[in-house]
């Protein structure tokens, strides 16, 4: 970018995108504890104007210290709950009604009318639809909406002035007022409800395009299972809650045995229905909670998240049987028992770093090969 402060902006929204629900909400809440001061200072200085109504802005004067005190608390509970990914989603909720009900203070004030309320809500839901889930969205968007609606009825009907902070039918004239908050709250209606979902349909079909992009890219195309770049990036995540829960993880490494035999004596096409089979055979045998991978040729890597080495050791053993006693038809009428070599190592022993664990369960795959292949085994003493 030509910019350096664009530029610079750019970074920061991009990497917002990544950020977990309750990091992007606790950015929002500093930015709204911005605005907030803003507000507040203008306040300040506009409350004595000839046209302002100084009275009720004095009675109101702590409002948007008081909202700052109240986003500076939400922010650090963020913190609080970090490491508790069941509360996350009532947090981002809860948010998701307070942020845009926190500036209501606006068009009460300014007026339902004003631009900037206009500007400002357009914001709130296009930025949201971004960084959030729908339903998240539109559950605070539903609340603000009948909210402002409400205040719209009010203002109608005679039970609150319009525009509280300047003397009364000093924006809108009494004859006409009415008339144009109608007007403008239908047409404003229409022209929001069209833009927002034109902008939620893009923003929906980019992050099925993205998924679908990210999904390819960690998938292995023959086996269907995650690839080599996906198996890390997974098990790295997984490694990290292991490390926070200190709960015990253990990792399987898995060596089709003879597999350049089989390649060079019935073709490659043959060799890629052995790496299908063996991948299949794996999957059936593990929980829906287990990280399995092609990690490159004939290796697979299996993650046991919070397992022992000794249910690790029965899990590989458990899946070395089944691939012994399944067959695969390499030509016609010609079956193929496939055989393999399993290494099994565990944080127990290793720590809580994927190279260590790993290296571990590379060793031990290479000692059953040195063995005499079709084994499982371990580099620790069970």
């Amino acid at each position: 970018m030509k910019y350096p402060l664009l530029k610079y902006i750019n970074k920061i929204f991009l990497a917002m995108l990544d950020w977990d629900l309750v990091k992007k909400s606790q950015a929002i809440l500093w930015y709204a504890s911005f605005t907030a001061v803003i507000i507040y200072f203008m306040q300040i200085k506009y409350m004595y104007h000839p046209l302002a109504n100084t009275g009720l802005l004095l009675k109101f004067q702590w409002l948007y210290p008081g909202i700052f005190v109240l986003n500076t608390f939400l922010i650090l509970f963020g913190f609080f709950i970090k490491n508790k990914p069941e509360a996350h989603i009532y947090y981002v909720l809860f948010l998701s009604v307070y942020y845009p009900c926190s500036l209501l203070g606006l068009p009460i004030g300014i007026g339902l009318l004003n631009l900037l309320n206009g500007v400002i809500f357009m914001g709130i839901i296009l930025t949201a639809l971004l960084l959030y889930p729908r339903f998240v969205v539109y559950f605070g968007l539903i609340v603000y909406v009948a909210v402002y609606y409400l205040l719209s009825v009010l203002t109608v009907t005679g039970y609150l002035d319009y525009a509280l902070a300047y003397k009364p039918y000093t924006l809108l004239h009494k004859d006409v007022q009415n008339t144009q908050i109608i007007y403008s709250m239908f047409y404003t209606t229409l022209y929001a409800a069209f833009t927002i979902t034109l902008f939620d349909i893009s923003v929906e079909r980019w992050r099925r395009y993205n998924s679908k992009i990210e999904k390819l890219s960690c998938t292995d195309e023959l086996t269907g299972l995650l690839n080599r770049r996906g198996v890390n990036e997974i098990i790295d995540l997984q490694m990290q809650q292991a490390h926070i829960t200190q709960r015990e993880t253990s990792l399987i490494m898995v060596d089709i045995d003879n597999f350049k035999n089989i390649n060079d004596q019935y073709g490659h096409h043959q060799g890629d229905l052995v790496l299908k089979h063996v991948a299949n055979i794996l999957r059936k045998n593990l929980r829906a909670s287990d990280v399995i991978g092609r990690y490159g040729g004939e290796e697979f890597v299996i993650l046991l998240p919070f397992t022992s080495i000794e249910n690790a050791v029965s899990v590989a053993e458990i899946c070395r049987k089944a691939l012994e006693q399944t067959a695969v038809e390499v030509k016609e009428n010609e079956m193929l028992y496939i055989k393999a070599c399993f290494g099994v190592s565990s944080t127990a022993f290793s720590g809580f770093d994927y190279t260590g664990l790993f290296e571990q369960a590379d060793k031990a795959m290479y000692q059953a090969k040195r063995n005499g292949k079709n084994q499982v085994r371990t580099a620790f003493t069970l």
